[in-house]
């Protein structure tokens, strides 16, 4: 009873994090010495028919399910069905092919996200949640993807190596993913509420996006379909229930394999997460300033506390310092960041304790981050030292909501033409990349007085041009516009801006550059015109 109003004093204080973040539905679980011992849900999992929250209910983890997929190469790896974690990429899956010393990418390089490649997110996640391409694609774009640091030195987060990892363990187990899933970790598990990217079911989270205002939009589901490209990256369905039964099989596997390595084999209960010591080894430094480790695994990012719990070096939000004045404890956790949810874990292996959030909402500022902190520092007890989880809550969300209106206004700031330096028909086309699956289409609006562009000619995906610099243009949605796309509001000021070119200069423009993610080379990645004009595609959302 005690144990259960310590975590319960907390639940008003999750409530007004929610409010602030734009959360609809939470749901939580605390493991302490390897017990579930509290697990709570507030608000709904449909606001429309006004259902709440479960233990039940199941959310989309995002890129939890970067855990699992590792723990699936480990288990074929154990098997002896991959041979090496070293293995090349290329003679698994000869469909992959680079002539530069990108090609002699590893299993282990994919998994610790050290390929030195571009991620090429913006080539992969369309409005309303819709995949701009098919599966079979995402090798070819790793076959062109370009690189933007040398080869195994830096941390680059990259879904499509995540991807390509999934279609690894398709070809050496001869099964989908799915049913590898299903038979290597979930039914030996009993873990019926976890599913992979097929239709619905009952108790689910619906998915919402939050505006300005603090009220809800519906978006469409993510990662939705059996074959859907990046599935293994982050498709994964799950509830808090059976999560904190998965991650109690990952800290018994730590137990028996890394803390008490003596232990003899009839004494562990079960041996689904095998190869724990690879998985949970600090494999790839994270870009982190400090004198503790901060390293990322296989699937698992590890900190040693007190540390920052997050993977990147974001300097314009709050990162507070996790465990300040508590005995330092090793922790491995991972986000879950996928648009209209936002998941959280932390493990604690040493002393057989996690915490687990579970949210629907592509909140203002990844509101689930500061109630996984709050658990954390009361499962330490160290909320005495904490920072006032309500405070950066509403810090982060001012911060996030400023930095999209700092971009449109540094837009209209860098602007110095109102007309095009051309006639607009001279930019009207198909422009195609170099892998030669992914276009841009360049056609006149309905009035012809403007250009619009769009991203692989989807309606959804269409927006007017404004003209910028010589033959630059740029285009811009506010908070609320991009929530209701479902599109991620925070993008560099670069993504926005479209630059068309000739090969021999003052000829007719034959190409233009996108510079979509940071630190692609300058000018962008190019796409050359095709010659095709503008077509909507009929139906198209």
């Amino acid at each position: 009873m005690l144990l259960d109003s310590k975590w319960s004093a907390l639940l008003p204080i999750i409530r007004e994090i929610c409010s602030i973040s734009g959360i609809p539905g939470v749901s939580l679980g605390i493991v302490e010495n390897n017990k579930t011992v509290y697990t709570a849900s507030l608000g709904y999992a449909d606001i429309e028919s006004k259902t709440p929250c479960d233990g039940n209910t199941t959310f989309v983890l995002g890129f939890l399910t970067k855990g699992l997929t590792a723990a699936l190469v480990s288990s074929l790896h154990e098997d002896g069905i991959i041979s090496s974690w070293d293995a090349p990429l290329k003679t698994l899956l000869p469909e992959f092919h680079r002539e530069d010393i990108y090609g002699d990418i590893t299993l282990s390089d994919l998994l610790t996200h050290r390929t030195g490649l571009a991620s090429l997110d913006s080539l992969w996640l369309a409005s309303n949640n819709v995949p701009y391409l098919p599966r079979s694609e995402a090798i070819r774009i790793l076959n062109h993807a370009p690189p933007i640091q040398s080869f195994r030195t830096q941390f680059i987060y990259n879904n499509f190596a995540y991807e390509a990892l999934g279609q690894v363990i398709e070809k050496t187990s001869g099964e989908l993913f799915a049913e590898v899933l299903r038979r290597r970790l979930l039914t030996p598990l009993c873990l019926y509420r976890t599913y992979y990217t097929g239709e619905s079911r009952e108790n689910e989270a619906k998915p919402y996006a939050a505006l300005e205002d603090g009220s809800f939009v519906p978006i469409a589901t993510p990662l939705q379909g059996e074959n859907v490209l990046m599935g293994p990256a982050g498709g994964v369905r799950s509830s808090v229930n059976d999560l904190l039964a998965l991650y109690k099989a990952f800290m018994t596997a730590a137990y028996h394999e890394i803390i008490h390595p003596d232990t003899s084999s009839s004494d562990q209960p079960n041996s689904t997460i095998r190869g724990i010591h690879q998985l949970w080894k600090g494999h790839q430094p994270l870009p982190f300033h400090s004198l503790r480790e901060h390293s990322y695994g296989f699937g698992w990012a590890r900190a040693q506390l007190p540390a920052v719990i997050s993977q990147g070096s974001d300097t314009s939000t709050p990162n507070p310092m996790v465990g300040a004045g508590a005995p330092s404890q090793l922790a491995l956790y991972h986000g879950g960041v996928i648009p209209g949810f936002n998941a959280y874990n932390v493990l604690l292996p040493e002393i057989g304790s996690a915490v687990v959030v579970l949210t629907n909402s592509q909140s203002l500022n990844g509101g689930v981050r500061w109630i996984g902190e709050l658990l954390v520092e009361a499962l330490l007890n160290n909320s005495h030292n904490a920072p006032d989880y309500t405070i950066l809550a509403n810090e982060s969300a001012e911060i996030a909501l400023q930095q999209v209106k700092d971009i449109n206004e540094s837009l209209a700031a860098g602007r110095t033409i109102e007309t095009p330096s051309r006639p607009l028909e001279d930019y009207v086309g198909r422009y195609i990349n170099e892998a030669g699956n992914f276009f841009i289409e360049i056609g006149r609006s309905r009035d012809k007085a403007s250009l619009q562009v769009a991203y692989m000619g989807r309606k959804a995906d269409t927006f007017q041009l404004l003209p910028y610099q010589e033959d630059s243009f740029y285009w811009t949605l506010t908070h609320d516009e991009s929530a209701k796309l479902a599109r991620e509001p925070i993008f560099p000021m670069e993504y926005h801006i479209t630059k068309f070119g000739s090969e021999i200069n003052g000829a007719r423009v034959s190409c233009l550059w996108w510079q979509h993610q940071s630190g692609l080379p300058e000018p962008g990645e190019l796409f050359t015109k095709t010659g095709r004009e503008f077509e909507r595609p009929e139906g198209e959302l």
